[in-house]
């Protein structure tokens, strides 16, 4: 019996030992995964911000943000990041290890907030700054960590960490200045990114294999079945995409309907 009760003994630890290495298993290798954003039809027309209220803030004309095109139809700020399946750690490639320690900053500038949508890990140093030489207060909105209320005096700045993942990027405003408003992403990795002026966006040195990444934008929320190259997006704007060690995956010009974003 005890022969019996110590071999099983034996087998359940080498069972936990597996599983522990399954879940954090080293990548094997790294890629790239980029693309470019574009509107399909005619982009919406915005309504314009009222600043009256605040002289400071009408000199520096602050607009409205929630759909940023350039002149090429090219869309700002769409959101791409990796979705780990429940319970799994990602591994992360060695050349982001010292962005743990650097701070994000959120600037209230202008009285806007810089950048619109800001990217930070869990435990990574968060800096809210006011810059402007009147006070605002900064809030946010998320669901699982503590939030961040509060009145930040002009010309200074408070330290802040978020302790947990987020599943979506979730608002930031400024309760002085109702028109305005940004939105924070908190991941347990760095694989994120929004889209820059031009439409563009790339991910680097994510891990090889498949893996599941969702795409999202302040308006329409998840980009549900929008087109990429080869396939589409599904109803909860994600798609399984496959990268082999040392493969650009180029997504294309992924266009999002004009409609999505009224």
């Amino acid at each position: 019996m005890r022969v019996f009760q110590t071999l099983s003994l034996y087998c359940l630890c080498l069972m936990i030992a597996a599983a522990s290495v399954a879940s954090t298993a080293h990548a094997a290798g790294w890629g790239t995964i980029k693309g470019k954003f574009v509107v399909d039809g005619t982009p919406p027309t915005l309504p314009p911000i009222d600043a009256s209220k605040e002289a400071y803030c009408v000199e520096h004309h602050p607009i409205n943000q929630s759909v940023v095109v350039d002149d090429n139809g090219d869309l700002a700020n769409v959101v791409v990041f990796l979705r780990p399946k429940r319970g799994t750690k990602v591994d992360v490639n060695p050349d982001y290890a010292a962005l743990k320690d650097q701070p994000v900053v959120l600037d209230n500038n202008g009285c806007s907030f810089h950048p619109h949508i800001a990217l930070v890990m869990a435990g990574q140093p968060f800096i809210v700054k006011n810059s402007d030489p009147i006070g605002h207060n900064t809030k946010t909105s998320l669901i699982k960590n503590a939030n961040f209320n509060q009145t930040i005096p002009a010309n200074t700045e408070l330290p802040f960490k978020f302790s947990r993942a987020e599943a979506i990027p979730l608002p930031v405003d400024c309760s002085i200045h109702p028109f305005m408003h940004g939105y924070i992403l908190v991941k347990d990795d760095p694989y994120m990114v929004a889209s820059a002026k031009d439409g563009t966006f790339e991910l680097e040195n994510v891990p090889a294999g498949e893996h599941e990444y969702e795409f999202w934008h302040e308006v329409p929320g998840r980009l549900k079945n929008v087109k990429y190259k080869g396939d589409k997006l599904n109803r909860q704007g994600r798609a399984k995409l496959t990268v082999a060690d040392g493969e650009t995956l180029d997504l294309g010009v992924i266009k999002v309907p004009a409609s999505m974003l009224q």
